[in-house]
């Protein structure tokens, strides 16, 4: 059986999704549907960036409202305001924010069910964070392999980093990037634009913060600690099989990339099981991650032989609201759980497919999408039923063949849309286009339209023919 990897960037548990970054969860949804259609094998793993030093900086905050009662600033009283009433967590929680990790662990729990709440058919079995036990042996593993490929240099500040400016490996990267696929083509010119921010003077490390430890002094920069994350998705996943077994996380990642390398061959089955599901097939992430991408692109093109290399990116735009890039954490943004708590889930994974046009362009947040939602699901409810009763009633009504031969024609269409990631003009199709072109379609007509939309619904809105009650498979 043939296999789709997808991957996409690591969630920051630090507040609610927004939309944007929903909208990868639903976009990766969305493919993995259609992959499984095709009785593709598919994995589609999700992960939590437990990393950084904000969770630190918020938990102080809280520390010194709730415990030390002394004065607080401005910055300190928009930081409760913003968890309190933008968040809408309850005070007894706030309250336990004063340990970084709770404020990780709550958020971690609460957008694992947002995604879930959408119809998100991830492998949240194989979920993790990066607190996992040996995530940090993976990490020292790829910062020792940049040693031995002399890539770590001290740069003009004496600080330990990245050597970018390398010519053989930028030379390496662009001929990656030059190979690899992006789904809307404009985007590769945003990343090389990217590649051209990422200099020397980048330190990978830092003194403090949440993330892996390097040389039991500094801590890694989060920037630095996830560029071959997807290698480790398939580690966990594969790693439960060997849970009797006793694993030396160490040699598990020595020998797996030599392998990756084309240095050695597998030892053991767990490594041979990774390279197998080896390279992600398609990544997902926002524009507004271009240079992460770019030093994903180096850190690949360096360390991997070219036959286990991400083979296609598809990159989101940046949603706007009010003019401004949409940004939970700074409390400018709509939420996917208030989507979800004010419409229910099939309407607020629609309002997430339908904000703006083509998803890997940025767009600004029209409010007043739902409203306009709630005709469209309206309207089409009134049709799909006026289809079902013709097809179950048996009406009798002529067969048109130039009719049918346009239906296939819209299949064509809807599937090509899909296939380009242009997933609200499929919606469009669906539930605006068809219902105004066959309104009164004869009853051979209607049986393929019902097809259609058990189709190609099961992959964009999976809840949403479940409201009929009295819907019946055809045959």
């Amino acid at each position: 059986m043939q296999k789709l990897f997808i991957s996409s960037a690591y969630i920051y548990p630090m507040c609610p999704l927004n939309i944007n970054h929903a909208k990868m969860f639903v976009i990766g949804d969305i493919i993995a549907r259609r992959a499984r259609k095709d009785g593709k094998n598919v994995f589609f793993p999700i992960a939590s960036h437990y990393s950084g030093n904000s969770a630190q900086n918020v938990a102080k905050t809280f520390t010194k409202i709730f415990y030390e009662k002394s004065t607080i600033t401005e910055d300190e009283k928009r930081t409760f305001d913003m968890y309190k009433n933008f968040y809408s967590v309850p005070i007894k929680i706030l309250k336990s924010f004063s340990n970084p990790l709770n404020i990780l662990n709550f958020y971690n729990q609460e957008i694992l069910w947002e995604l879930k709440s959408l119809d998100i058919l991830g492998d949240y079995e194989s979920s993790y964070t990066t607190s996992h036990e040996d995530f940090p042996t993976f990490i020292n593993t790829i910062i020792s392999l940049y040693g031995k490929h002399d890539a770590l240099v001290s740069n003009k500040k004496g600080e330990l980093a990245l050597n970018y400016e390398d010519t053989v490996w930028k030379e390496a990267t662009l001929e990656l990037m030059n190979r690899v696929e992006f789904i809307q083509p404009f985007h590769k010119n945003n990343i090389i634009t990217g590649m051209r921010n990422i200099t020397n003077k980048w330190s990978f490390l830092r003194e403090d913060g949440y993330g892996v430890t390097y040389k039991k002094k500094w801590i890694i920069d989060p920037m630095f600690d996830s560029e071959l994350f997807t290698i480790f998705d398939l580690y966990v996943k594969f790693k439960k099989e060997y849970k009797n077994k006793s694993i030396n996380a160490k040699d598990i990642f020595d020998n797996l990339f030599k392998v990756l390398r084309n240095e050695d061959k597998p030892k053991n089955a767990l490594v041979k099981k990774i390279v197998e599901w080896l390279p992600c097939d398609v990544f997902i992430c926002e524009e507004h991650l271009k240079n992460w991408v770019a030093k994903k692109l180096y850190a690949e093109s360096l360390l991997l032989d070219k036959k286990y290399q991400t083979r296609k990116y598809f990159v989101l735009g940046m949603g706007l609201l009010n003019g401004i890039r949409m940004s939970a954490s700074r409390g400018n943004a709509i939420l996917a759980r208030d989507l979800i708590n004010s419409y229910g889930a099939t309407k607020a994974r629609l309002i997430i497919i339908m904000g703006g046009g083509n998803a890997s362009k940025s767009y600004n947040y029209d409010k007043q999408l739902p409203l306009q939602i709630d005709k469209l699901l309206n309207n089409f409810t009134n049709y799909y039923t006026y289809l079902t009763s013709i097809v179950y009633k048996e009406v009798v009504a002529n067969n048109d063949v130039d009719e049918i031969t346009s239906v296939e024609t819209i299949y064509k269409s809807i599937d090509n849309n899909i296939n380009r990631g242009y997933y609200r003009q499929a919606i469009i199709e669906l539930l605006s286009i068809v219902p105004a072109k066959y309104g009164f379609p004869s009853c051979k007509t209607a049986t393929i339209l019902v097809s259609l939309y058990e189709k190609y619904l099961e992959i964009l809105l999976p809840s949403l023919l479940g409201s009929f009650k009295n819907y019946k498979k055809l045959e």
